[in-house]
């Protein structure tokens, strides 16, 4: 933030602000003629859909805002969680969601929540491997592997969210979203777009993920979104149709001309729900634009990794 000089004799010297950058007369902030707001995506540590949705929230998307939105779809019994923790000393929200009629350790209560983060850090029993999304969910719920017999192809997810009263730019991007998985698992699987299914589980994770992420960068009024490199992780990861390399075939189908490399940590950094973000969303890939920046926010994953804060960053600002 640059302060504007106070008048009179002891004023300081107006600053000299380099040429393409101007000055708000009324708040002294710098900005850029012909700006626009800007959201960049600094994947440090990959990119999931709940990562994504917890820096949302860390840049002041209002929980209650993302509650009032998913009711829309009518997903039935499920509870949201806005937890503040860190990772490596790094603070941000981790986002969850789970199905069912209780909450927690027996709270009783469904989907209504304040609108606030939880200030105790931790996981609530289930992991966030930024694996396992290659058997079509985003997140682990080590407690809920039992077999479900049932959930929602993603023609189902498509009509749900076509008769939905959410805004039409967040049904469209949405929509996109889903059928960039769902074009890549098709082909995978040799099967059509519309019959991949969703498991239970991991239809509620997605369908939250991919439609809070549109809800909230366009609550944010974002206009552009610039992400940085991508990268993965390597080894392998375990998929219901068995072990598969990491990055997962989805993943890398998804990012199918985009560049994509892999670092030093054995896991998957990167799943299918946040590659099909981030293709859908960025314009392009690389260092930060020149940018005000306005407001950063964390967006956490679960585990804990050896050498890096599993963070999501989000900077928001404007660009000229």
């Amino acid at each position: 933030m640059l302060p504007l000089p106070v008048g009179g004799e002891s004023a300081a010297a107006p600053i000299n602000l380099p040429s393409k950058f101007a000055c708000d007369s009324r708040t002294g902030i710098a900005t850029l003629p012909n700006s626009m707001k800007t959201l960049y995506l600094d994947c440090i540590s990959g990119i999931s859909g709940d990562m994504t949705v917890g820096a949302l929230i860390d840049l002041g998307v209002k929980p209650s805002a993302l509650e009032w939105e998913i009711e829309k779809l009518n997903l039935g019994h499920f509870h949201m969680h806005y937890d503040r923790a860190k990772r490596k000393d790094i603070e941000g929200v981790k986002f969850d969601i789970h199905g069912g009629e209780t909450h927690g350790e027996g709270c009783g209560h469904d989907h209504k929540h304040e609108e606030h983060t939880h200030s105790h850090e931790h996981d609530h029993s289930h992991e966030h491997k930024h694996g396992e999304e290659c058997c079509d969910h985003d997140h682990d719920h080590d407690h809920e592997e039992h077999a479900h017999e049932h959930g929602r192809t993603h023609k189902e997810i498509k009509a749900l969210i076509t008769a939905s009263e959410l805004s039409a730019g967040v049904k469209k991007r949405a929509l996109a979203i889903f059928q960039r998985i769902a074009v890549a698992e098709g082909k995978i699987h040799g099967m059509s777009a519309d019959d991949v299914h969703f498991h239970e589980v991991g239809a509620l994770d997605s369908i939250a993920d991919i439609v809070l992420t549109c809800v909230g960068i366009e609550a944010l009024g974002v206009e552009r979104v610039v992400c940085s490199a991508l990268n993965d992780g390597h080894g392998t990861v375990e998929c219901a149709h068995g072990t598969f390399p990491v990055p997962a075939p989805a993943t890398l189908e998804i990012l199918r001309g985009i560049a994509i490399g892999q670092i030093d940590e054995p896991h998957e950094l990167i799943t299918p729900t946040g590659a099909a973000i981030v293709a859908e969303f960025a314009e392009s890939f690389g260092l930060m634009p020149t940018m005000v920046v306005e407001k950063i926010g964390y967006g956490l994953g679960t585990r804990e990794l050896a050498k890096r804060p599993n963070v999501l960053r989000a900077v928001l600002g404007t660009t000229a």
